[in-house]
């Protein structure tokens, strides 16, 4: 029997116990082989209290030496990749605990919920309930300055069409995916020939003679890219730039939440791609001679 593994944790405890020696693990995985004067550089630590720290993962044969240079080793590199994947999923986790363990994550794909430490350094917003039909100033600018757009939306909001509008006139390369009942309800704002509300003030008439119009452009233009789905499981909503990455999620009975999580690093643009494409992937495309209007 190996003494090294007297006990079942000895090795996590090497690992994990010592900040010291977890991110010289992480410094190897990122960075290759270094030098002596290298990890002293990287960690500003006086040589001898590194020494010990090396001599353990040596130990465990996790590090290799060669001359003056430090090495992971196969295994090393392996427990390194998993120890890093394990602490960013618990970062993410921990640092926005209440948005993760509040909401129903049944939406995301177990593969795609198993790397959410892809998503980096995110925040949550969270929305006056008083302002649940105005889009944070931060959210909507970010948008706008982005050069594509992937949103899936299963809850109507009435500035959606507007938006659309907004990124057919800049000509923003953009793919939407509605529900079906959100679809439905967008034909059915366009198409009554009953006003939206009735008013005779003629400025606020027209506002919604444009707003209808602004949907019907939505619905019909021929540089829309828009996608039906019709599954039960989904998120609330989802918006993907080539800037930034938002994200809603009904609460774990089903009901909408006035929290938005915020991510902009490349890995979490990425993750957020993959989730919009795995439901793009189930939705049909819709055509122009599908929307009776």
């Amino acid at each position: 029997m190996n003494s090294r593994a007297g006990s079942k944790s000895s090795l996590l405890d090497t690992i994990f116990l010592s900040d010291k020696r977890k991110n010289l693990l992480l410094l190897l995985k990122e960075e290759g082989p270094k030098s002596s004067d290298e990890i002293k550089s990287a960690f500003d630590f006086p040589w001898k209290s590194m020494i010990p720290q090396i001599r353990k993962l040596m130990d465990w044969d996790l590090v290799v030496q060669k001359d003056d240079m430090y090495a992971l080793s196969d295994m090393g590199g392996v427990i390194a990749t998993n120890a890093r994947f394990l602490l960013e999923s618990l970062a993410v986790y921990e640092e926005n605990r209440e948005f993760w363990s509040e909401h129903d994550l049944s939406s995301i794909p177990f593969n795609l919920l198993t790397r959410v430490g892809e998503l980096g350094c995110c925040k949550v917003l969270e929305q006056d309930l008083s302002q649940a039909f105005r889009i944070p100033e931060d959210i909507l600018q970010n948008i706008l300055d982005s050069n594509r757009v992937m949103t899936f939306v299963s809850v109507f909001h009435p500035s959606s069409p507007l938006l659309f509008s907004e990124y057919l006139e800049r000509r923003t390369d953009v793919t939407v995916i509605l529900t079906n009942p959100v679809l439905e309800m967008l034909q059915a704002e366009c198409g009554s020939d009953l006003p939206l509300l009735k008013s005779s003030n003629p400025i606020f008439k027209k506002a919604l003679l444009e707003y209808k119009n602004e949907i019907k452009h939505m619905l019909t233009s021929e540089n829309s890219n828009l996608f039906v789905y019709e599954g039960d499981t989904m998120p609330m909503s989802m918006i993907v730039t080539d800037k930034v990455f938002f994200l809603s999620l009904l609460d774990k009975k089903g009901r909408s939440t006035n929290r938005v999580l915020m991510a902009s690093e490349a890995r979490a643009l990425k993750w957020g791609e993959e989730l919009f494409l795995y439901y793009k992937e189930r939705s049909g495309q819709l055509s122009t001679s599908e929307t009776p209007l």
